[in-house]
Formats: C-alpha cells, structure tokens, sequence
C-alpha cells in the first residue's frame, strides 16, 4: 500500500519519524469514535456492565473482606466457587453496579470471583464514581492511541505512546508552571533522476529517491496535558468532525 493510499484510506496525513531503526508513525490528530469496549489484553472473559481493573489501573486496589459470602464465577451466579473467609485483606478485580470481583481465599483456595458489596470494605468514599470517570477517559485515549491519533488534554506518555517519541523536544518552566513542546517532522520519499556511468563509461540514467520534509508538527503541553496542536501545513483541524477533547486526568488514589 502506497503512503497516498493510506492517507486516504485514514483521511489522516501521515507522518514518519525515524527513531534508531524504527520508524514512528504520527498522523494528523482528529476525531476518534469511542468504542466501548474493554481493551485489556486478558484472556478472562468480561461481564457485560463491568469495569475492569487489570490493564487499566497500575497499582493493586486493596480492600476488607468483613464477612464469610458466596463467590460466583460471574454476576449471573451460574458457578459458585466457594465462600471466601471473612477478616482477610483481598484485592479488588473489577466493579459491577451489584458486586465486586475479588482475589481472596476461601475453603477450596485463592479464588477470584464475584461477590456482594456488603461483604466489601476498605474502599475510600466515592472510589466507584472516580473509577467510572477514570474509565471513561481511559477508553477515549486508549482509542486515540490505536488509531495513532492525538488530542487536547492527553499526557505527553500518552502522546508518546500513541505516535512516539518526537524529532525534538523543548521546555521551559516559570512560575505559572511547566511547558513543554514536542515537534514531528513528517518526511516523504521524492524521485530524482540523476546520471551514473556503467563499466563501459556509458551515462545510464538512474532513479534515486531521497527524503524531503514536507510536513511539521507541534504539540505543546502545559503541565504536562495538550494544551496546543499546531500544524506548519495548514490543515484544516475541523475536519473529520473536529477535534476530541480528552477529559481531565481522574486520580483514584
């Protein structure tokens, strides 16, 4: 595939940047469609409702099992798994709007499973609306990144992880705070015909291709969230149905 068919097909340009011997891909932020789906790489199967917190949260969620409760394998409680031990520290899973799944021990072992929230405690007040908040903004970046895309309030690991480190990359720091401004210099492959000569001295015309900017990218941060995308080429950024404004970080801990 061509790098025009491809901007084509993405209605995106793109963008190359060439870091050791690994080329990063930028293309022209825009509008993502949110799926909402869960996108860890588990191979557990989710219930449909739940908010999962492997993959997606980086620390383990400690909570108190206050009391002896059946735990079932999912929320239908088609599979009963045994009844965990009641006084134990367990590790919290994923969040349903009617149970928590939980890692914690029971008569037959460690089990993981869901069971009531009247048997949970230890989590802080409001835990379940920051993590609803905290997942809806994970599932719109997660979205931007697959599809190699940037937007106003991603981080700059974000942006890293989405189109890669840049070419270059400035910051400054004042009283207000911290700024910082990464640049994507985008190249395409021009040929030119130039004249070489065969072992017999006869001029042979040649076609060799040489890399020429045809494109720049700057992404400015402050303090640490995309604050400003600009674009030397003058794309117009309302195209696609305009930009995605990612929401403010959420800090569960």
């Amino acid at each position: 595939m061509t790098s025009q068919t491809l901007i084509r097909f993405l209605l995106l340009p793109a963008f190359f940047a060439a870091t050791l011997s690994v080329e990063a891909q930028f293309r022209r932020p825009g509008l993502a469609t949110v799926k909402k789906e869960d996108r860890t790489k588990s191979s557990l199967n989710k219930e449909d409702g739940a908010i999962y917190l492997e993959g997606m949260v980086n620390q383990e969620v400690k909570v108190r099992v206050t009391k002896s409760a059946p735990t079932y394998s999912n929320l239908t409680a088609e599979r009963w798994l045994g009844n965990v031990f009641p006084n134990q520290n367990a590790v919290l899973l994923a969040v349903s709007d009617k149970a928590y799944r939980v890692r914690a021990k029971a008569k037959q072992g460690q089990v993981a499973g869901w069971v009531s929230k009247a048997a949970i405690e230890g989590l802080a007040p409001g835990f379940e609306a920051k993590l609803r908040k905290y997942y809806d903004r994970y599932m719109i970046v997660q979205e931007l990144i697959e599809n190699n895309q940037v937007a106003l309030g991603m981080t700059i690991e974000e942006v890293a992880a989405s189109i890669g480190p840049p070419n270059t990359r400035s910051s400054t720091v004042e009283q207000s705070g911290r700024t910082d401004i990464l640049e994507y210099i985008s190249f395409e492959r021009v040929p030119r015909t130039v004249t070489t000569y065969n072992s017999f001295g006869v001029p042979v015309p040649t076609t060799q291709y040489v890399e020429v900017e045809n494109g720049r990218v700057t992404i400015e941060f402050s303090n640490n969230m995309v604050s400003l995308i600009k674009e030397s080429e003058g794309v117009d950024l309302s195209k696609n149905g305009g930009m995605v404004n990612v929401p403010p970080l959420v800090y569960l801990f």
